[in-house]
């Protein structure tokens, strides 16, 4: 099997499902081709297939292992060309837009679903028609996962899926909306924690002497905060603080973006309503803001650089050993220097609405998709389904893939290590309450307006409701300028 990885300091990263990266530069080798249509697309089986796809933000050591033993299987050589985000987001959109038959399957971030709709093969035909229905059995994907990162009306992508707690094609299609990727990995908000300082005797009996409960799990934000509080303290007695509670992402970044849609999604609070009016103005998105920003400004239960943080410094930071608690999209671990540290993992907390729950964390998933332009798509599809089936997905465990399949994660409780064990308990349950973003074509823009309101509140510039009353009527005029 052919692989070209394109490199860059970014691929490096571990980053999260709204998959932030370097500068643009490639040194893959492009041949263009003249578009093929349905009809003309050959049904032969082709000598190669050639996939695009992308570096660690969505698992390429486990795409790349799974495409070898499809090769041993098929006979077909399988090329694939991996790109860190950005330099992966500008060749996507360029091989597109050019029509070029050069990748037959081409990795797919959902926020880019909206502009790449158009050049894409729908997938339901191909679903229906399987050779191998073992491979493909949609209803085994999480809904949530396979809704938000698959399916969406080819020309209004902005229209929310039917929801249903089991997938069916036909009440997909009946409604008017397709299958245009199958989903290989997906990103959710989760937190990992020092469980060796929240099972320390000591700990647990002065925690429940300051806040009258048990040092456990929290279920809530305000439970959350207590426990922050509590393990933001000087350890050394040198009248400095140098153990915080919990990281946050607060820099104007998009990290910060969806941080914030996290607490605003545990609020009941949304972005849009029904009709891409933004709503995030609203009571529940300025009680979001207010309940983020007090974390820092008042409680400042954050280490003093979180107005600085993205997903990276917050992996350093926890693995520092300098805060209890540490918000991101991968199970984060702690560097061998801090001595006795033990990492668990445990769902980003809700609010209680009366006696529910609500749980909100951001989640953001990745795609395998055929282009339309592709001379080889029943073969394409072929491959997609493999990559993409229950068994190649439990496979994929051992590369700690973000599995997209409940088998799979299943299969995950099978695991010999128990700490992986519990990343992937939690990973699973948190995929199924999560919340996608808005499935827009201008959503770097907004998302960027919403960034800068969090950021104007976080900094002091203005209170709460001004910042994302300003900000509300940015991405009104944006909206209207995309032709909502």
């Amino acid at each position: 099997m052919k692989v070209i990885l394109t490199l860059s300091l970014s691929a490096l990263m571990i980053l999260s499902g709204c998959s932030e990266s370097s500068s643009p530069k490639s040194t893959a080798t492009d041949q263009k081709g003249s578009a093929s249509s349905p009809s003309t697309t050959t049904t032969e089986k082709p000598k190669v297939l050639k996939v695009l796809y992308a570096t660690v933000e969505a698992g390429s050591e486990a795409i790349i292992d799974a495409a070898k033993q499809y090769e041993k299987r098929t006979g077909i050589t399988i090329e694939i060309n991996t790109f860190p985000y950005n330099n992966l987001q500008e060749k996507v959109f360029s091989e597109l837009a050019q029509k070029s038959d050069h990748y037959d399957l081409i990795a797919i971030d959902t926020s880019w679903v909206p502009k790449l709709i158009q050049h894409i093969e729908p997938m339901s035909a191909y679903i229906k028609n399987s050779k191998s229905p073992d491979s493909i059995k949609l209803n085994d994907f999480i809904p949530k996962v396979f809704l938000d990162t698959s399916v969406a009306k080819k020309d209004a992508p902005q229209t929310n899926p039917p929801q249903m707690e089991e997938i069916d094609l036909d009440k997909i299609t009946s409604a008017g909306f397709d299958v245009w990727s199958l989903p290989l990995q997906s990103n959710v908000l989760t937190v990992s924690y020092r469980k060796d300082l929240f099972n320390d005797p000591k700990n647990k009996e002065e925690f429940k002497k300051q806040f009258n409960h048990e040092l456990a799990i929290p279920q809530t934000l305000d439970e959350y905060l207590d426990i922050a509080k509590f393990f933001t303290r000087d350890t050394n007695n040198d009248g400095k603080i140098d153990m915080y509670g919990t990281t946050l992402m607060g820099k104007k970044h998009e990290a910060n973006f969806v941080d914030y849609k996290s607490f605003l999604s545990d609020f009941g609070g949304n972005i849009f309503d029904d009709k891409l009016k933004p709503v995030f103005n609203d009571e529940k998105g300025v009680k979001a803001l207010e309940t983020y920003g007090s974390w820092i400004n008042q409680y400042k239960v954050t280490p003093p650089g979180a107005l600085t943080y993205t997903w990276d410094e917050v992996a350093t930071v926890f693995g520092s050993g300098q805060v209890a608690m540490g918000m991101n999209y991968h199970d984060m671990k702690l560097d061998p220097k801090v001595k006795g540290g033990e990492v668990g993992y445990f769902e980003f907390p809700g609010v209680k609405n009366g006696d529910k729950l609500v749980r909100g964390p951001h989640f953001g998933s990745w795609g395998i998709g055929i282009s339309k332009y592709s001379k080889n798509k029943q073969a394409a599809y072929e491959l997609a389904e493999f990559l993409a089936s229950p068994e190649v997905q439990k496979g994929y465990l051992k590369f700690n893939q973000h599995v997209t399949r409940n088998s799979a994660y299943e299969a995950a409780n099978a695991l010999p290590d128990a700490t992986t064990k519990e990343y992937y308990h939690v990973l699973g349950e948190s995929l199924k309450v999560g919340v996608g973003r808005p499935h827009i074509t201008n959503y770097d823009q907004v998302s960027e307006a919403v960034q800068i309101s969090v950021s104007d509140y976080l900094t002091g510039k203005k209170d709460a409701k001004k910042a994302l009353d300003d900000g509300a009527k940015q991405v009104e005029a944006l909206m209207k300028q995309a032709g909502y």
